[in-house]
């Protein structure tokens, strides 16, 4: 199987900076229209972009709330955190000062202490320690149901809190809870935070925007509209809200209080929603948007068109993987999903790389669960755990073989039919060409290669396709993981007994509880290396001792983005893009 190495893939990042030499924008202003930077640019007099922006998937103004890649989108541009994600001169993640002018560690790697810098909030207020305590309360209130509030799970009474069942607690029980919560100011600057375990991808956490500084009085003082109306609240990131039209755009300008104000020369960042990828291609071509995630069949055509040198064009990781799971509640409509070699015949019968090629063209083929890019610290892991179901796939690697092993476990569960008389049922949503294409693609490679029959069960959206898998109305369903922070756990602990996996899949709390004990290996453990070892027993058990999803394919990501905007950063993990010291040149 062809792989590629992070460093050779997203090392294309940097380009966007490199190719702007030694100019850069650090003694750029605004007000410098049209001047020559410190190397051969010259400064555009306007400095407003455009970007398409899925503006329907944009709810909450809240960012302790949010959840959308739309939402984080803004966010990110609006609110400082206490570090920012940037990429290094290999193009790696790294985790740059941003509302922390540094950090450090305790030696047992419990206390982190991190130290900020003065900077204020749109309406003169500065940015406290405690707008943090208070912000990570917030997210892990039971009573605010915020999507992400496992993130404070690493620190001291954060699971306590977030778990607390609020039909049955008093809300003096949730507030002392929020109280015992491992985090304090210690002086308006200094932020200390007691982690419960050696977490060292903490760091890449408090990154996420739902971890970003809150003003309580800001939102007692909205109420209702504090969700909805950006005119209820203050920033303290590069950008403003200035406009807003729900469900077309969002106008962001320039924040001239941003503690790092003279190093952001964009002056505007209109967010627009262009429904039509032909209309955004047009657009991008006539110089109208900024950048371009070309789709469908303009993938190659933008591909084939970057050797004309009109945009730069990436094609880089991304932390998403896409799987089967199987329904493990003992009701599956075949009977068979609870042995393990069913399970694991239905994984080894796929042939990803054919998949990605023919249906997309694009993607990669996977083989283990925890993508390409995903790092520990400063270890690639994938650069040094080989994809555990390589050797799998190579022993069986004929219809014959899989087909055997597919009969070895119908056979142990006391089932002796044949395999034509089989008929698992793969549950799924999308009616578009593309959805229908990896629907058939998949019916028929299963029914050719195992020989049993495959029944699609096209349900309308998302709220019948929950309601057939709880019924237990399926064998088999499929899904899409993004990890929302750079390090394997963001996808091996959704299948502990505390992860999101479990909750429909199904499997024993037994089975969970010995895969849980895998992971609380990790709980003295802060080198690297000796993580990604328990790291890499944790993804064999998932897909190969398990079995308890077949990933199938790694998602990639393509931009396109013009020659004429420079110093654009696209993180591994976070928004797609950051546009804090981007400009645009003649």
């Amino acid at each position: 199987m062809k792989k590629r190495t992070l460093a050779l893939l997203l090392a294309a990042i940097m380009l966007l900076g490199l190719l702007s030499g030694c100019g850069g924008n650090d003694d750029a202003d605004a007000g410098d229209s049209g001047a020559e930077n410190s190397g051969t640019e010259t400064l555009a007099a306007n400095q407003t972009i455009q970007v398409h922006w899925a503006a329907e998937n944009f709810h909450s103004f809240d960012n302790n709330k949010n959840y959308a890649a739309e939402e984080i989108q803004i966010q990110s541009h609006v609110l400082e955190g206490l570090v920012r994600a940037g990429m290094d001169e290999n193009g790696s993640q790294i985790y740059e000062p941003a509302g922390a002018e540094n950090w450090e560690t305790s030696e047992d790697g419990l206390t982190w202490t991190f130290h900020l810098r003065e900077y204020y909030w749109s309406d003169g207020v500065q940015v406290t320690a405690q707008h943090f305590v208070d912000s990570f309360r917030r997210l892990a209130d039971p009573r605010n149901g915020c999507d992400f509030a496992s993130f404070v799970g690493d620190i001291v009474g954060g699971e306590e809190l977030y778990s607390m069942d609020v039909s049955t607690v008093s809300d003096a029980d949730i507030d002392a809870a929020m109280e015992n919560l491992g985090v304090r100011a210690v002086d308006d600057t200094t932020l200390e935070v007691t982690l419960k375990k050696a977490s060292p991808q903490f760091l890449s956490k408090v990154s996420c925007v739902w971890m970003y500084p809150v003003r309580l009085d800001v939102i007692e003082a909205a109420g209702d509209l504090y969700d909805s109306d950006f005119t209820t609240h203050v920033w303290c990131g590069p950008f403003v809200v200035s406009d807003y039209s729900l469900s077309n755009s969002m106008v962001l300008t320039k924040n001239e209080s941003y503690w790092d104000a003279d190093n952001v020369t964009l002056t505007q960042i209109t967010f627009l929603n262009i429904g039509e990828a032909s209309t955004q291609s047009t657009m991008f071509r006539n110089g109208e948007l900024a950048v371009l995630a070309p789709t469908g069949d303009y993938v190659q055509a933008y591909r084939d068109g970057a050797a004309e040198g009109d945009y730069t064009y990436l094609e880089t990781y991304m932390p998403n993987v896409t799987y089967f799971y199987f329904n493990r509640q003992g009701n599956s409509t075949s009977g068979l999903m609870e042995s393990q070699k069913v399970r694991l015949a239905l994984s080894l019968a796929a042939n990803r790389e054919e998949f990605t090629q023919v249906v997309f063209g694009r993607h990669n083929p996977a083989y283990g669960f925890v993508p390409l890019g995903v790092t520990v610290e400063e270890v690639n892991f994938r650069d040094n755990v080989p994809e555990p179901l390589t050797a799998l796939a190579a022993e069986y690697d004929t219809p014959e073989k899989l087909q055997a092993l597919f009969k070895e476990g119908m056979e142990e569960l006391g089932d002796t039919r044949d395999l034509s008389e089989v008929t698992i049922t793969y549950i799924c949503t999308g009616d578009t060409a593309i959805k229908r294409q990896q629907q058939e693609y998949w019916q028929n490679l299963w029914e050719t290669t195992l020989g049993i029959n495959v029944e699609v069960n096209l349900l309308g959206d998302s709220t019948l396709l929950s309601e057939a898998r709880n019924a237990g109305q399926y064998d088999i369903g499929q899904a899409g993981w993004n990890g929302d922070y750079n390090d394997p756990m963001a996808f091996l602990e959704m299948w502990a007994s505390w992860g999101t996996s479990i909750r429909y899949s199904g499997w024993s709390e037994e089975r969970a509880a010995e895969y849980d004990q895998i992971l609380s290996k990790l709980d003295t453990v802060a080198d690297p290396m000796e993580r990604v070892e328990i790291y890499a027993e944790a993804e064999e058990w998932v897909v190969c001792d398990e079995v308890a999803a077949i990933p199938y394919m790694y998602t990639d990501n393509i931009l396109c983005i013009s020659n004429k905007i420079k110093d654009v950063v696209t993180p591994f993990v976070g928004p797609y893009f950051d546009f804090t010291h981007a400009y645009m040149v003649e």
